[in-house]
């Protein structure tokens, strides 16, 4: 896990819609911060920004002290668990939870070794071959959470999962 700084962040559409402004939080690894508010106020705007999917137009965001706001998404060390969990519906949860590994060029050994303990985390274990239409919704969102937990992210972000 890492520090998540948020410093002065704005979001602005065009020229004169003001999303989110003068964000500022201070998260320290391991803490647990979670956003309320009512529809349409911007808190999967700024999730979305913190893992790089939305340009911040003002403001600084760093993990671990480092500025990232110019750094791909795929260059933060950042899982997002989104509202909608976007499985794979012709693999199996096993496969669901491993590709990103092996797109990342994993061992076999240790996709195997982070899916295993992933799975028994999320007690999956008894699904890991079924496919995702086999499985209830709350079976469904771990398969979502475990897809990220197994990646070993710096950040974790769950927008409504």
């Amino acid at each position: 896990m890492a520090d998540l700084k948020l410093v002065g962040i704005d979001k602005t559409y065009g020229t004169d819609i003001n999303v989110l402004k003068d964000i500022n939080l201070d998260i320290t690894a391991g803490e647990l911060i979670v956003f309320v508010g009512p529809s349409g106020c911007g808190k999967s705007t700024l999730l979305r920004m913190i893992a790089g999917l939305e340009k911040i137009t003002g403001g600084t965001l760093e993990i671990d002290g480092q500025l990232v706001n110019d750094v791909p998404p795929a260059q933060r060390g950042i899982a997002m668990v989104f509202q909608s969990y976007a499985l794979y519906p012709h693999m199996t949860v096993r496969d669901n939870m491993s590709f990103a590994l092996k797109i990342a060029k994993k061992s076999q050994s240790e996709i195997d070794d982070a899916v295993s303990k992933a799975a028994q985390i999320l007690q999956l274990e008894p699904f890991l071959d079924r496919l995702p239409k086999a499985l209830s919704g709350g079976q469904r969102q771990r398969v979502a959470i475990g897809r990220s937990i197994v990646r070993d992210p710096k950040v974790f972000l769950f927008d409504e999962p």
